[in-house]
């Protein structure tokens, strides 16, 4: 017993679990490991100066098996004199499309950080052993997981989820109990072999004992040594995010694909995966399928989209790979075809893309453009303007004669060759004469309608947009030579 408890000090030591003085607040179930975890608390807090808070959530998938066990853990508690907090599951899990474990387990994480936070808690200790973490390698390797995932269960999360008995066996738990002479409760869904998780302690383990009797130990060091590379790439990784990720107000984060390009594949899969953290706020729910789906992406079409778990997004544009999370989806979204009919020179409002439109006439020539010319601006020959204009989004089959050339070109092959997004083509006005663009805006203007030589008067059109409503996208393609 002595040598186990100083196995769990060396645990506490080597992780920087505990800090003198903390109060914890400890989850117990009622099962042998969580009694253990504790007991043995109880019996460090002296030499710790601890001050502990019992913790029970009552799922309420066992009516009966369900209150049995939260009077047992309150009598346990009361036993030790040590403060008992508990809650029921008010209503029924798996209703929110996750399976009833993921559900289960999110309510009782939420339980237990708003247990900490209304008792001025600084740690939760969780009873989870080192067989738990062999079966967690193990459940991993068959999904498929990849250096993260074959990690296990960290000892440490947060900062404030602790596991003390994370180098413990279960079979030293045994011995500790039966030397304790402890009481405990089982729980029989323990033993029922639709869930995976049992059949690989009821059956895949003890097998996997015949060849190596030392599995348990041997997989919670493969753990240890997945863990501390994982960690080195994770650093790599967001040093190279830090020095080339655009991260918007929004959140969405934007990746140049020809830096991300030159990087070793196993850096890339942690850069994805450190992205996803950061947008989603965790990493539940995505595998090694999701990261391969995302640099399939990458080699693919020019443009493209994938959807990703809790609401996550992720969308290719030309050079650029972009992610998001709900409100960023917005832009990904259809926008309604607009049209509006200029008569003459005026102002007008076009709603639609809450910009404001200004026609003029200009004697003589038109301004030569400096440096920094807007975009937004375009000079035409008044000789080859008839009235009214029209400004309206893009039609398939529009064409047009790019500044510079001869001959038509398509205006869709013209966004194409430009490497225009798909969302902002759908945004983008197109000054008109009759059915025919004569200016790209912010893009391209039609040779035909150019100021040359022999022009006497200017119209000059121009684009203002609020500074809400501007789209951020436009400004980054450069205006006519």
């Amino acid at each position: 017993m002595k040598d186990l408890i100083k196995k769990i000090e060396q645990t506490l030591s080597r992780y920087n679990m505990l800090d003198y003085g903390n109060r914890v607040l400890v989850a117990v179930s009622g099962g042998p490991d969580s009694v253990v975890l504790l007991d043995v608390l109880d019996r460090l807090k002296e030499s710790f100066s601890l001050d502990l808070v019992v913790a029970h959530f009552d799922h309420s998938l066992r009516p009966d098996d369900d209150e049995h066990e939260t009077r047992f853990v309150a009598t346990l508690a009361a036993s030790k004199n040590i403060p008992f907090v508990t809650q029921k599951a008010l209503s029924p899990l798996g209703e929110s499309g996750m399976s009833l474990e993921e559900a289960a387990r999110d309510r009782r994480y939420e339980f237990l950080d708003h247990a900490k936070k209304a008792h001025g808690g600084h740690k939760i200790a969780l009873g989870h052993t080192l067989d738990d973490q062999a079966e967690t390698v193990i459940m991993r390797l068959l999904r498929g997981s990849g250096p993260a995932g074959l990690s296990g269960i960290p000892p440490v999360r947060n900062r404030d989820i602790v596991r003390p008995l994370i180098e413990i066996t279960r079979q030293e738990i045994e011995g500790y109990i039966a030397h304790r002479d402890l009481q405990y409760i089982t729980d029989p869904s323990n033993f029922e072999k639709h869930h995976l998780r049992n059949r690989i302690r009821l059956d895949l383990l003890p097998q996997l004992k015949t060849y190596q009797p030392r599995i348990v130990e041997i997989l919670g060091q493969t753990a240890g040594i997945m863990r501390d590379e994982t960690r080195w790439m994770e650093t790599e990784a967001e040093e190279w995010i830090k020095g080339h990720v655009e991260v918007l107000e929004t959140g969405q984060h934007s990746v140049p694909l020809k830096a991300f390009g030159k990087l070793a594949a196993a850096l890339q899969n942690q850069i994805i995966r450190q992205i996803i953290k950061h947008v989603q706020g965790g990493l539940r729910r995505i595998s090694l399928r999701h990261i391969e789906a995302i640099k399939g992406l990458i080699q693919g079409r020019p443009q493209a989209s994938l959807d990703l778990p809790h609401s996550v997004w992720v969308k290719k544009t030309y050079d650029t790979l972009a992610f998001g999370k709900n409100e960023g989806k917005q832009d990904t979204q259809e926008i309604e075809g607009f049209q509006y009919v200029l008569e003459g020179p005026g102002v007008f409002d076009l709603d639609a893309i809450s910009c404001t439109v200004t026609i003029e006439e200009i004697n003589g020539k038109a301004p030569r453009p400096g440096g920094n010319a807007s975009p937004w601006v375009a000079h035409l020959d008044a000789d080859r303007v008839e009235y009214p204009l029209m400004i309206r989004s893009f039609v398939p089959g529009d064409r047009f004669v790019p500044l510079g050339m001869t001959g038509h070109k398509k205006v869709k092959d013209f966004f194409v060759d430009q490497k225009i997004p798909s969302r902002v083509r759908r945004r983008l006005p197109l000054l008109c004469q009759g059915k025919d663009p004569i200016w790209i805006c912010g893009l391209r203007l039609d040779d035909r309608f150019k100021v040359g030589p022999k022009t006497k008067h200017v119209v000059q059109v121009s684009l203002a947009f609020s500074a809400e409503t501007l789209p951020g996208a436009f400004l980054n393609y450069p205006s006519d030579p």
